[in-house]
């Protein structure tokens, strides 16, 4: 009887990790509490999980907070989209904020 690589094995069990990685979205949930981190972190504002809706076929997050907060926001969106994509991969981050 052949014994296998165990070193072959974990190989083959990388490349089928790596596979699903680059498959699978993340969860909307997910989505939206690492929006609420990456918020956090950048701005310094504190948002609540029912402000933050994330629409996974337009790949857009929506907040509804006061007016003050959003347009604090949107002063730095950009940073703030560019921040998700480094934590999330680039086909899997949001594309807009609203």
């Amino acid at each position: 009887m052949e014994k296998k690589d165990p070193l072959l094995s974990k190989h083959q069990l990388g490349n089928l990790i790596d596979r699903y990685k680059r498959i699978l979205r993340p969860p909307q949930a997910s989505v939206e509490k690492e929006v609420i981190e990456v918020v956090k972190e950048m701005v310094g504002i504190e948002l609540k999980p029912s402000q933050v809706t994330y629409t996974v076929s337009t790949r857009t997050i929506s907040i509804t907070a006061p007016s003050v907060i959003r347009s604090e926001l949107k002063q730095v969106q950009q940073a703030i989209l560019n921040e998700l994509k480094n934590r999330l991969g680039v086909e899997h981050a949001p594309k807009a904020i609203l």
